[in-house]
């Protein structure tokens, strides 16, 4: 689930001209939405994985999401063009949305999230098995 679409990039972080220079690799010059699409639900992935220790993904949204999911689909973006003007800036605000999310995961954060939320965990309980094995030695013979 992205937690930003393409119409919150361009008034929020580009103009539509910029858009159509990360995203256009043909003449047409226009937006690829599938590059737009693909880089949004990247950049939700990644939030969700500093995140997902804490909150149960995937997470409400919200400005503080939606912020920092543009600000690493922009980097997505302009990774796409090595040369484009910008780049060190948009590397920078990448590098502080990943640097917070990071102190999310480790309790140094917060997001705006609801308080009563309960952070996902992975069930690492072990039930031991008392049916009879299926393929023993007797079923295997002449396979192996």
């Amino acid at each position: 689930m992205a937690y930003a679409v393409q119409s919150d990039l361009v008034p929020l972080r580009l103009t539509w001209a910029e858009l159509v220079q990360l995203t256009c690799d043909d003449p047409t010059e226009t937006v690829n939405a599938a590059i737009v699409t693909a880089a949004l639900e990247e950049a939700s992935g990644m939030v969700d994985s500093y995140c997902r220790h804490r909150y149960q993904t995937p997470l409400q949204v919200s400005d503080d999401v939606k912020g920092k999911t543009l600000d690493i689909a922009l980097w997505l973006l302009f990774r796409r063009r090595r040369n484009a003007k910008n780049g060190e800036i948009i590397r920078q605000v990448y590098e502080d949305a990943i640097a917070f999310l990071g102190q999310v995961s480790t309790g140094k954060a917060s997001l705006d999230q609801p308080a009563g939320a309960t952070p996902q965990s992975a069930d690492t309980s072990v039930e031991e098995s008392t049916t009879r094995l299926v393929f023993d030695e007797h079923h295997l013979k002449g396979y192996v």
